[in-house]
């Protein structure tokens, strides 16, 4: 045994003599180290500030070409009519508006949650003159939402590099970037889901305290947080919100059935569902949604007290979706990510293998399971909810093949996945994304799948496939040459990845950079009506449209559509609501009808085309043109400057 002692000499502050097995030295004495003021954040922690870049930048530079196609501008009426003191119900708000067609059509919004409602109504109440723009902002924050979502969904199992790669995928899809442009709720819908699904991933990693952080969020506290995103999911889209609960049992009964458990004896085998009602996965998962159903069935009740039950036809979606045929699966993949679909099926094929050999249950196979039974439900949807909000759907669908694409993109640069994956990921990808640009070969697949082939259809295909040919025959080549040199594999990756996320980035920009030109129109139109309003307030507004045709009995057509207008879906009403909210609008189905309005200063819009005022009837009604529109649509007139104000 060693014994050791230390004696200070006299003038020796910082050294000592140590005494060990008869044996002296001298050794310094360090002294503490400081501490830093802020501790140095991990390398991981610079992920989170460029995911908010690209969940904010691109959508925030998409809102210079938002759109107002309808339903938008009946959610922007709906909002008004929050204003207007209808905060809980506005179905009475379409009485006041005289074509059917549009009444009709507000009404049957009403139906729908008012969630969306709210929040566009508060950002208009924020805003100097009621601006249209704050009817878009929530679609806009709900979408910068689901890009930290699915950065939190990768990061929950797969680190935060792949929840960055998930992010820029997501972040830069032109069908994200089109639903943040439109005042819909289909962002605000699907963000609410994904936080549900989040705090369910959040719910299974807190029952491992050994790997949880924080030691007050556990399981019940993401129970009642998980309920809370799902409730306003339903306050959002209806029913859509519901869709997480097939996709939390089914991946319950994955766990389970890939879990093992001790045998159990005969006498305790018939009551063996009792121990599993009796877990806290299931009385938890109950909570969640008892406090969905608290935050959300309040609003629907009162509707049905109010309405009866034609409350509940604001859940069927079909005027609003799709219309015709629908479309295939495979369709509906190549059009929302042309460019991360082979990624995103590899990765879906790399996840169910490993499912099925893993037997621990590692984060990575749990997650890859969410992501694919995620993946599986949304594809399968449409088939049980025919009537479902399509929109909301496919971007439902968007989110988990994302995910996996990033788990491929992420496998790929670990050297996880062997560079030869590039012979098949990568005509694979040329093909896809030829498809998505081409129209051509669009209408020639078609063409030969309803058997109207031509010469023209059999030039395109082959052009085609030249190019996948092409394709594998060069990345074969590729192959080849960096077989046995990694320097040369590391460059055909960083290759192929470096220009995936061009040509993601690029789709994105093209998205961001479009303009509408009817909302331009009718923007100008805006800005026109309030400049000559400060000048002199309009006294009388009246909008001159062709007579409206009444749709034939059981007729399918839009209700109120009138032949020759461009302008339907409530597009000018609420421009004209948020320019002069306190002048009630007349709405005249002829030029005639102009004479018998009193006299004030008026402001006169046509929107018909075959609506057109003489230089005789101008001089007469006392009006002066102050926006010329398109081929007479959208003409507006107000009192002439040199025509005396009323006494």
């Amino acid at each position: 045994m060693t014994e050791t002692t230390r004696t200070m000499e006299p003038g020796l502050s910082r050294r000592s003599r140590e005494v060990a097995g008869g044996r002296s030295r001298l050794a310094v004495a360090v002294p503490p180290r400081a501490q830093p003021l802020v501790a140095p954040a991990p390398r991981s922690a610079m992920f989170f500030p460029l995911v908010v870049l690209v969940a904010v930048l691109p959508g925030m530079v998409a809102l210079n070409s938002w759109d107002l196609t309808p339903p938008g501008p009946l959610w922007g009426l709906r909002a008004l009519a929050v204003l207007d003191g209808l905060a809980i119900d506005q179905v009475p708000a379409a009485i006041t508006i005289k074509p059917s067609g549009e009444s009709a059509a507000l009404r049957a919004l009403s139906f729908q949650p008012p969630l969306y409602a709210w929040l566009a109504a508060l950002g208009m109440r924020l805003t100097a003159d009621l601006d249209p723009l704050a009817s878009v902002l929530p679609s806009y924050v709900a979408g910068v939402l689901v890009v930290v979502l699915v950065y939190l969904h990768g990061r929950a199992w797969r680190g935060g590099g792949m929840g960055l790669a998930a992010a820029l995928l997501v972040g830069f899809n032109p069908n994200l970037l089109l639903r943040m442009q439109e005042a819909t709720p289909t962002t605000l819908a699907v963000a609410g889901a994904m936080g549900a699904l989040l705090c369910y991933g959040w719910h299974q990693r807190a029952e491992e305290e050994s790997v949880w952080r924080w030691p007050w969020a556990g399981p019940v506290f993401w129970a009642v947080v998980g309920g809370l995103s799902l409730g306003l999911s339903l306050l959002a889209l209806g029913g859509f919100g519901l869709i997480v609960i097939p996709v939390v049992i089914l991946h319950q009964a994955y766990l389970r059935l890939g879990s093992t458990s001790p045998p159990v004896s005969r006498s305790r085998a018939r009551f063996r569902w009792l121990d599993w009602w009796r877990t806290a996965g299931v009385i938890d998962g109950l909570l969640a949604l008892a406090i969905a159903l608290i935050v959300a069935l309040p609003w629907h009740i009162r509707m049905v007290q109010t309405h009866g039950w034609e409350a509940l036809t604001g859940h069927e979606f079909r005027s609003w979706g799709m219309t015709g045929a629908e479309a295939a699966l495979l369709v509906r993949l190549f059009e929302l990510a042309p460019v991360t679909l082979p990624l995103g099926i590899y990765g879906a094929a790399r996840a169910i293998r490993l499912a099925l050999i893993d037997e621990n249950n590692t984060p990575e196979t749990m997650g890859g399971s969410l992501w694919v039974i995620w993946l599986a439900v949304a594809a399968l949807a449409p088939a049980f909810w025919p009537s479902g909000p399509r929109g909301a759907l496919d971007f439902f669908l968007l989110i988990p093949l994302d995910l996996l694409a990033a788990v491929t993109v992420a496998d790929l640069v670990n050297r996880r996945v062997p560079v030869r994956t590039l012979i098949i990921l990568a005509p694979a990808t040329a093909m896809t994304v030829a498809w998505w640009a081409s129209e051509d070969l669009q209408g020639a697949v078609d063409d030969l799948m309803h058997g109207r082939a031509d010469a023209a259809t059999a030039l395109g295909l082959h052009l085609a496939l030249d190019l996948i040919l092409l394709s594998i025959w060069f990345t074969r080549r590729l192959d080849r040459w960096a077989r046995r040199r990694d320097d040369r594999q590391r460059c055909v990756l960083a290759f192929f990845l470096l220009t995936i996320l061009a040509i993601t980035v690029g789709t994105g920009v093209q998205e961001v950079v479009f303009r509408h030109s009817e909302t331009h129109d009718l923007l100008t139109l805006r800005t026109m009506i309030l400049r000559r309003n400060r000048e002199r307030p309009f006294e009388l507004l009246a909008v001159v449209g062709p007579e409206v045709v009444p749709a034939a009995p059981g007729s399918t057509a839009a209700l109120g559509r009138r032949p020759g207008e461009q302008y339907t879906g409530g597009w000018l009403r609420f421009i004209l609501r948020t320019a002069l909210p306190h002048l009630p609008q007349r709405d005249l189905n002829n030029i005639d009808e102009l004479l018998a309005l009193p006299e004030g200063q008026r402001l006169i819009i046509f929107t018909g085309s075959g609506q057109r005022l003489s230089s005789a009837a101008k001089s007469k009604l006392g009006l002066e043109i102050i926006h010329p529109g398109r081929m007479g649509i959208l003409d507006a007139y107000a009192t002439a400057h040199n025509r005396p104000p009323r006494r």
